[in-house]
């Protein structure tokens, strides 16, 4: 606080008397409130120093346990509803298989149980060619295929993305001198 003597208003008590002026606001007040304005100003600088040492203190549990950071808990936030959304996308993917593979299973059965009645009455019969081998062996063989990896049924993954990708965006911190 500077020192300025003169007959001013003082800013607290509104009276004319002798007046010191504070440095920082820039208001005048009388020599007794001038030390109320002081204990003031003490006060605000013990709670800028309380509010220091709190924040030291979460700066060092942020060194201590930095995956508790508030951008890795959105990140991980992030990831638990991809997952579930890949889940879901993976169940209601497989109950459409699993609804249509009981009916082309069905399909291959009728087919096999075809191809088993034309053998056994070919064998009853013995009435089969070397083409006919051929046939019944490709016919098994298309039945396999169809088992396997059915025709009328795909997997397809679109190259658009449903879940939203997670960038990091990091700029360079300019230094501030606070003097």
């Amino acid at each position: 606080m500077a020192i300025a003597l003169g007959k001013n208003r003082c800013v607290s008590c509104e009276k004319d008397k002798a007046t010191l002026r504070c440095g920082g606001c820039l208001q005048e007040y009388c020599f007794n409130h001038s030390l109320d304005h002081r204990q003031e100003l003490n006060k605000q600088l013990d709670d800028v120093e309380v509010t220091r040492h709190l924040f030291r203190q979460t700066l060092i549990q942020q060194a201590a346990e930095p995956e508790k950071h508030v951008l890795i808990q959105q990140i991980n936030e992030w990831e638990r509803d991809s997952i579930t959304k890949i889940r879901q996308t993976a169940e209601e993917a497989k109950q459409t298989l699993l609804k249509h593979t009981v009916g082309h299973i069905k399909q291959i059965e009728v087919d096999l149980n075809k191809l088993t009645d034309q053998l056994r009455q070919s064998r009853e019969d013995n009435d089969f060619y070397e083409t006919d081998l051929r046939y019944w062996n490709e016919e098994l063989k298309r039945l396999a295929r169809e088992l396997a990896k059915p025709s009328n049924i795909n997997l397809r993954q679109e190259t658009t993305s449903f879940i939203n990708k997670i960038y990091i965006g990091i700029t360079e911190r300019k230094c501030i001198s606070y003097t």
